[in-house]
């Protein structure tokens, strides 16, 4: 064997979940990855492959064997290993049996702890294909895999039942077992067009061969950008360039999930369908059917569609024909629900909410709409908004949730009360209010357009984070199935990214007063924490240094605008040549008003007290600083720190020439309240001690 070899190991299984074969191949490149490095073993390039029905592992030039390595042994300490005469004691004698030599062979090892005997032995390292299968099978056991199964009689588990295992080492197979197969050199090609087994000579011929002898693209990348490019080529071919397929990324990591060898087809459907709205019609394409829609160059959807196959038939045209049959019954059911579900109004629908369980302790979503009522209401008047449209909105928010539309198609909820709102003549703010209030639906989603929707979006999830909290149903390590960790990101996203200046605790101290009796008492406290933990995450994730977010949230401020706000002036100020001279000032204030440990009798400033230049300069300059502030709006912080930041010159001054606790306790009280008031002006932004 020579230096290096290349690695490969494959666990082909049943069908995997498509969304989650990327995770799945980076996780096992990751810890394979990690192994090597742990035992010192070099590599090249690597490179993963996940198709429906294999995970595989591809690594070049892996070394052979580990390097030697110098192994020291330390024994007793010198002192204790030779008598006065130079001769070993029986601990000495003892420790050289040990290391199985003689202790004329032993050496002196030596630090800054003192000297001892010790013995340096040369290990040779392990061949690497001795230790490849413990690292395989640890690198399997270690896939984020949320539960695991097991199949016949086998004990092991993984995601899917497993049928058969590669693990090469060059050309050699490594001998051992992984999730109850034994390895070998085999797998097999596409379920239809190559069923039979393939031998896999070498690990670098592995893609290859199943793409040349078993009709399967392995790498997924190179599958996802082949469907890709097959879909824009026959649209154009089909319909011309002005028509547009609309790639989901999500969609298209899961179609690529779905093929080995994809093949791309385009159908149609009836046009009468497109009278249906467009997110029903795109919804049964990519949610239902796994389809691609596609439209027009002015945005307008078309009665066409594009999708990925999974085979190359002889009659391309009876597997389109097959695909729009089942479009076209899915498209029918909907025209059914959208016809029907008209002819009863969003207002009418109200009472059946009564029915829907929002969750047992906190009664049926009729409760949690007459809440979102009164907490709409309550935000109408905060934001100047018109409450009777708010009222109106959040009354009929979760209408919907009581269609047959939405009972098949559930991912359309708040989508078909828009639709449906409008054609019971709402106002079109209550309208768009009702689709609204569901976003953002997830990390990065637009936020709701218009300042209505945004209230409903705040109440819909401040009154579940405050029941959930109320019933102590709090998220626990990855658990949270009420999405309140999503919920509380909403929450911060719309109040900030609309900048809505509003009290969260108020806000929550409101909501939990509409709940009437909750179980937990600390619930406004509490779950204002939990956003605000949020926030913090949120700002690490955008680059706020910790001491920055610290040196605001000092301030116990509970509005997350002008959390922000403060924010973007602490940042401002920390640019400023001033700021680190202002900082250790703050900082060194801070201490000397702590340790003083005085209270004071008074906290008026006397001018008579001075006994220094320098006490007359910093006491002129907090005046004239304070005046100029007062003429900036509340939420001027940046223009605030600017100004506090021309404090500099008679801090310094003030500080080289007098000694704050001097013995006489009444000009000692003076220069304190002198600095509680520089403190106090810097406190009205943030501690900006903390700092430092």
């Amino acid at each position: 064997m020579s230096r290096h070899e290349d690695f490969l190991l494959e666990i082909q299984t049943e069908e995997l979940p498509p969304k989650v074969l990327t995770s799945l191949g980076t996780a096992l490149k990751q810890e394979m990855e990690k192994h090597l490095q742990k035992a010192n073993l070099s590599h090249g390039a690597s490179q993963y492959y996940a198709t429906p029905r294999r995970l595989a592992l591809f690594i070049e030039k892996v070394a052979a064997e580990q390097a030697a390595q110098m192994v020291e042994r330390k024994g007793p300490a010198l002192n204790a290993a030779y008598d006065k005469e130079g001769k070993p004691t029986p601990a000495c004698l003892g420790f050289a049996r040990s290391c199985g030599v003689s202790p004329e062979q032993l050496t002196i090892l030596k630090n800054q702890g003192g000297e001892w005997v010790g013995y340096v032995e040369k290990m040779p390292g392990k061949p690497t294909i001795a230790l490849l299968p413990a690292m395989a099978q640890q690198a399997l056991a270690a896939l984020p895999i949320p539960k695991r199964m097991r199949w016949g009689s086998n004990t092991e588990s993984f995601i899917r039942p497993v049928h058969s295992a590669i693990l090469l080492f060059g050309k050699n197979v490594v001998e051992t077992n992984l999730i109850g197969q034994h390895a070998d050199r085999l797998t097999s090609g596409h379920r239809f067009h190559h069923p039979a087994s393939l031998k896999i000579s070498q690990p670098k011929n592995y893609a290859s061969t199943l793409e040349k002898k078993g009709w399967v693209i392995a790498n997924f990348a190179k599958r996802r950008t082949l469907i890709h490019q097959q879909a824009q080529a026959l649209v154009r071919e089909k319909l011309g360039e002005q028509a547009k397929i609309i790639f989901q990324d999500d969609l298209l990591d899961e179609v690529t999930g779905l093929v080995e060898w994809p093949v791309a087809i385009c159908g149609h459907f009836d046009k009468h369908f497109l009278n249906l709205p467009k997110e029903v019609l795109i919804s049964s394409m990519q949610d239902h059917q796994r389809y691609f829609p596609i439209e027009d160059a002015q945005g307008k959807l078309l009665a066409h569609f594009v999708a990925a196959i999974n085979i190359e038939s002889k009659d391309l045209s009876r597997v389109v024909l097959g695909n729009e049959r089942v479009l076209k019954a899915r498209l029918s059911d909907a025209a059914f629900f959208y016809e029907t579900d008209r002819k009863q109004s969003l207002e009418n629908r109200g009472a059946a909410l009564k029915g829907i369980i929002f969750q047992a302790k906190l009664g049926t979503l009729d409760d949690k709409t007459q809440r979102l009522i009164r907490l709409a209401q309550y935000l109408a008047k905060e934001l100047k908004e018109n409450e009777a449209l708010a009222i109106r909105a959040a009354q009929l928010a979760k209408a919907d949730l009581t269609t047959g539309m939405v009972g098949e198609f559930p991912e359309l909820q708040g989508v078909m009360g828009f639709y449906y709102a409008l054609h019971d003549k709402e106002n079109p703010a209550v309208a768009q209010a009702i689709v609204d209030h569901y976003r953002p639906r997830f990390s990065g989603d637009v936020l709701p357009q218009e300042k209505l929707g945004c209230l409903i979006a705040l109440a819909d999830r401040i009154d579940t984070l405050v029941g959930v909290f109320g019933i102590n149903q709090n998220p626990t390590g990855d658990k949270d199935p009420f999405g309140l960790r999503r919920a509380a990101l909403g929450v911060l996203r719309i109040l900030i990214e609309k900048q809505l200046d509003l009290d969260l605790l108020v806000l929550l101290n409101h909501a939990v007063s509409y709940y009437g009796n909750l179980e937990n008492k600390e619930t406004a406290v509490q779950v204002l924490r939990f956003v605000l933990d949020r926030l913090k995450g949120l700002y690490q994730e955008q680059g706020v240094e910790p001491q920055v977010f610290a040196a605001v949230m000092a301030m116990n401020v509970s509005s997350p605008y002008d959390i922000y706000q403060r924010m973007l002036a602490v940042q401002a100020f920390k640019k400023l040549p001033e700021a680190e001279a202002l900082t250790l000032a703050n900082k060194r204030v801070s201490n000397i008003l702590a340790q003083s440990g005085e209270k004071f009798s008074h906290h008026q400033i006397d001018s008579s007290l001075f006994e220094n230049e320098a006490e007359k300069e910093l006491a002129q300059a907090l005046e004239a600083t304070e005046a100029t502030i007062k003429t900036y709006t509340s939420a001027q912080y940046t223009l605030v720190m600017i100004e506090l930041s021309k404090l500099r010159t008679p801090i310094d001054h003030f500080f080289d020439q007098v000694m704050v606790m001097t013995e006489d306790r009444k000009v000692r009280e003076n220069r304190l309240i002198l600095l509680n008031h520089l403190r106090a002006l810097f406190l009205r932004v943030a501690d900006i001690a903390l700092l430092k």
